[in-house]
């Protein structure tokens, strides 16, 4: 068996690479186990802290439910209803499941994005603030629909607030 330079705790055998444990000191296995005890007796609020929006949010099947909800929300609403005129059932699809992958991924999910950026998205469209204002206004529903927390409700709503400038073209006067 020859050790391989570039990965002095492995050893190489037949072109698969199998490790080899070094020995440890017992300052380092000390340290570990302290590691390990510490985390075991952190508070649960503590551990929580550490969790991504998107985990925290319940992860896809709780985003899916609230976009479903959100998107069913903005084909019926009088005002921004009309942006949706004309498309098919197929289409509302894919704009669901873009959306999916969006709020997953800005949430700290694994989803990838399948979509252009909001700016090409929407520029050109004319969107109006108050028309931005009514969106948001269906998502607040619909996250107080879904009993969304106050702390995870106000992160996502930032995040879809900082969309904005991309989004809107035109201040109502």
């Amino acid at each position: 068996m020859t050790q391989r330079r570039d990965f002095p705790y492995s050893s190489y055998k037949g072109g698969n690479i199998m490790h080899t444990p070094k020995t440890r000191s017992p300052l380092a296995l000390l340290a570990s186990i302290t590691l390990f005890a510490f985390t075991l007796a952190l508070p649960q609020t503590a551990l929580a802290a550490d969790k991504s929006l998107y985990q925290r949010l319940g992860g896809y099947d709780a985003v899916s439910a609230v976009v479903d909800d959100f998107a069913a929300k903005l084909f019926v609403d009088p005002v921004v209803g009309k942006r949706f005129f004309g498309m098919s059932d197929d289409s509302r699809e894919g704009f669901r499941q873009k959306n999916k992958n969006l709020v997953c991924k800005v949430t700290g999910g694994p989803c990838k994005v399948i979509s252009r950026s909001a700016k090409v998205t929407h520029g050109g469209l004319g969107i109006k603030a108050s028309e931005f204002n009514i969106v948001v206004q269906h998502l607040v529903d619909t996250l107080n629909k879904f009993n969304v927390p106050d702390k995870e409700h106000k992160e996502l709503l930032a995040i879809i607030g900082s969309l904005r400038p991309d989004i809107v073209e035109v201040e109502d006067e």
